[in-house]
């Protein structure tokens, strides 16, 4: 079980590190340029790799002999059933603040230079990635899974600061004003961004 474990780490830091590659700017222009893509026909072709580059991924934790470490039962496993289902509703509320066309490159990118807080980007910058965490890390637990976890959490840790880089890049002091304000990954009580802060960030 220890080499297929090691195989499965290994594919998770590579897919990790082609993924953060084509996303970075400066290799998305180089590609662009070469081939002559325009930037929605990048955004289709690097949604379609990340999807099946992560079906090996998924074939090895399926089929991974992997010993079980915990498992849920009763009333703590309804409450984090519970808890994931509402971090899937979320992900789709969160969804209705982005152009989803765009961001799966099915349809060109509207220019738009203003910064906008969504209801959940008030309470942390980047919901995705935190209702993501709170999603793998309340199922039941066995080696493979726990590799999974640990390693989706760390590149994630990663991104998210990768993602900040760009987004200051965007929307220079208006985006640092937010960050300020709100904690990246994990939403922390008392941390968040009042309507009135909102505006006043957004009007930056």
């Amino acid at each position: 079980m220890g080499a297929s474990i090691a195989l499965l780490v290994i594919a998770w830091m590579a897919y990790f590190a082609i993924h953060s590659w084509l996303a970075s700017s400066s290799v998305k222009r180089r590609i662009q340029s070469r081939f002559s893509l325009a930037s929605q026909q990048y955004r289709f072709l690097y949604v379609v790799f990340a999807s099946v580059s992560l079906l090996p991924i998924i074939y090895l934790i399926l089929f991974t002999p992997s010993e079980t470490l915990w498992l849920h039962h009763g009333v703590l496993k309804i409450f984090l059933d519970g808890l994931s289902i509402l971090a899937l509703v979320g992900f789709i509320w969160v969804a209705r603040s982005y152009n989803m066309m765009s961001f799966l490159g099915v349809a060109s990118d509207a220019k738009n230079d203003n910064f906008k807080i969504s209801w959940l980007h008030r309470f942390v910058r980047h919901p995705w990635y935190f209702l993501g965490l709170i999603i793998i890390w309340t199922r039941d637990m066995n080696t493979v899974w726990l590799v999974s976890c640990i390693s989706i959490t760390a590149y994630l840790i990663m991104g998210s600061r990768l993602e900040d880089n760009k987004l200051i890049e965007q929307y220079g002091d208006s985006y640092r004003a937010y960050k300020e304000k709100v904690p990246g990954l994990i939403a922390i009580p008392g941390r968040y961004l009042s309507r009135q802060e909102v505006d006043k960030i957004e009007s930056t």
